[in-house]
């Protein structure tokens, strides 16, 4: 007789078999989870590499690589741009992105998430795809302007005023509002000075000090060579690096003539985005300007108050010096030497209800050209007056001080690259300067261009002293190829951030010049 197994066995082995289906089913289900973990980072950090490479290969041979979503579609070995959408940091949390990209030496994740701004450490980024951490990483602040948050360089230090005293600012926190007139501040420290967040940071202590200037679009004023007196300047900021106004202008600049660029749609009432956050082939969500002339020397350049100012230099060589700002204190953005066209973009913000509006910026009559105003490094606190802002947030010596020389020249009569006596032995690439059309004639103003705060801020067009506010309005001319800004301590009632004049690129006493960083 064939024996088979009973009721009870066959129930025991059913009670067995799922006594061990419980116990393997969440250790099957982890072993899961964490394969899927290890496979996105692996994915990721595999994508960043590949980034990486393509970012270190453009550099080497002399691009600068544009971060962008066909950049990091083109790097993609599977094709396609990495899918971030419905990634799992942890077992327990998810984070839902619209977009990643890679930034600051591509050591940091940037991460999106219904239009907020999260940096994302290395190490925070790693800790939650590994399930070690479930929070969310702290949101930046952002005002309620609409303006782009500050983006920071590589040891650049964001700083808020206490009422007193500078500190290291909290990046989740308030410590900038642009509705308020308070433009965000940022500074590089002294080699030897290390600070936390919550420190009091001292003028002593600052290296490099800048303002940032969030990407914006202006209302046409003048846009029509024609003469208009000193009246705000509609400005709305911009998102991103979207670009929503409607003018469009190019470059038309070939020998003589009467005009430097073509436009179109450019009637008064019509918006246009600021030229200045067009940055070669890039579009910048905003840049960083020298909060003072430029001093130190020319090995190595400082931007701090209450010291003398650096001077006769020529235009070359404030050119190389500001551009070794970036080895000399190991910054990853682009330095270079204020364009023509980025002075008007400060000049217009100063002039709009972000900025001092309709009230002249008063002159730094100091004679020893003294950035702030003084000898004391504190002495910029108590001359206001000569921001940008009204008060301590804005930007410094762009009335009076020294002539600051910027990146905007003339082309000789045949169109090329008019160096004349600033040493340059050939041109700068094009990104770096704005060229104009040639004249002999300093009054051809229409030579001009939009935005950079030389044609379109005269109340008197044609006249020397035509600007706003009385400002000097001398174009460059076949003598004097290069502009010149602000106008120096001397030039009383005349100087101001709508001043402009001409020189011929050489090393003088009273010139100087500033910087600008694109992170």
């Amino acid at each position: 007789m064939k024996k088979g197994f009973t009721l009870i066995e066959l129930l025991a082995t059913v009670v067995l078999l799922a006594i061990v289906a419980i116990i393997a089913t969440p250790i099957i289900n982890n072993v899961i989870e964490t394969s899927k973990e290890s496979a996105n980072q692996r994915s990721i950090e595999g994508y960043a590499n590949a980034v990486r490479n393509e970012y270190y290969n453009q550099q080497t041979s002399g691009v600068i690589p544009v971060i962008d979503d066909a950049f990091l579609s083109r790097v993609d070995t599977q094709g396609n741009e990495i899918n971030c959408n419905n990634v799992l940091y942890s077992m327990d949390y998810q984070v839902i992105l619209d977009k990643c990209t890679i930034a600051d030496k591509l050591d940091k994740y940037y991460c999106y998430a219904d239009g907020r701004h999260f940096d994302c450490e290395d190490s925070e980024f790693l800790n939650m795809l590994s399930g070690s951490s479930g929070n969310q990483p702290s949101e930046d602040y952002v005002d309620n302007s609409g303006a782009n948050a500050p983006e920071l360089d590589t040891n650049m230090i964001p700083i808020k005023y206490d009422g007193t005293n500078w500190v290291y600012a909290d990046t989740t926190q308030a410590w900038y509002n642009y509705d308020n007139q308070e433009w965000a501040n940022a500074v590089v420290l002294n080699e030897d000075v290390t600070k936390n967040v919550g420190d009091t940071i001292t003028e002593d202590e600052i290296a490099l000090w800048y303002v940032w200037i969030p990407r914006y679009k202006y209302q046409l004023f003048n846009a029509n060579n024609g003469s208009v007196s000193q009246q705000l300047i509609n400005v709305t900021f911009e998102s991103g690096t979207a670009t929503t106004g409607t003018v469009k202008c190019t470059d038309a600049v070939s020998g003589t003539g009467d005009s430097s660029e073509t436009c179109t749609n450019a009637s008064n009432g019509n918006w246009y985005t600021h030229p200045a956050f067009t940055f070669g082939s890039e579009q910048v969500s905003g840049f960083w300007v020298g909060k003072f002339e430029v001093s130190g020397s020319t090995s190595k350049i400082t931007v701090k108050p209450g010291v003398s100012s650096l001077r006769s230099t020529t235009v070359s060589n404030f050119f190389t010096a500001i551009q070794n700002i970036r080895s000399s204190y190991s910054l990853s953005g682009d330095s270079h030497m204020m364009k023509n066209m980025e002075w008007g973009a400060v000049a217009y913000l100063k002039q709009s209800k972000y900025g001092l509006g309709t009230t002249d910026i008063t002159i730094n009559s100091n004679s020893s050209f003294y950035t702030g105003g003084g000898s004391s490094t504190t002495s910029y606190k108590s001359n206001t007056g000569q921001s940008t802002t009204g008060n301590v947030y804005g930007v410094y010596d762009m009335s009076g001080g020294a002539w600051e020389y910027v990146m905007g020249n003339m082309v000789n009569s045949s169109g090329s690259f008019y160096s004349s006596s600033a040493g340059f032995s050939s041109a700068p690439n094009a990104k770096y300067y704005d060229k104009y059309t040639y004249s002999s004639d300093w009054s051809t103003h229409s030579r001009g261009k939009l935005g950079d705060a030389t044609k379109e801020t005269l109340k008197s067009y044609g006249n020397s002293t035509g600007g706003w506010y009385d400002d000097f309005a001398y174009f460059v001319d076949s003598s004097n190829s290069w502009f010149r800004r602000g106008g120096d301590c001397f030039n009383g009632s005349n100087a101001g951030v709508f001043y402009f004049s001409r020189d011929n690129g050489y090393a003088y006493s009273h010139n100087s010049a500033r910087a600008v960083l694109i992170p």
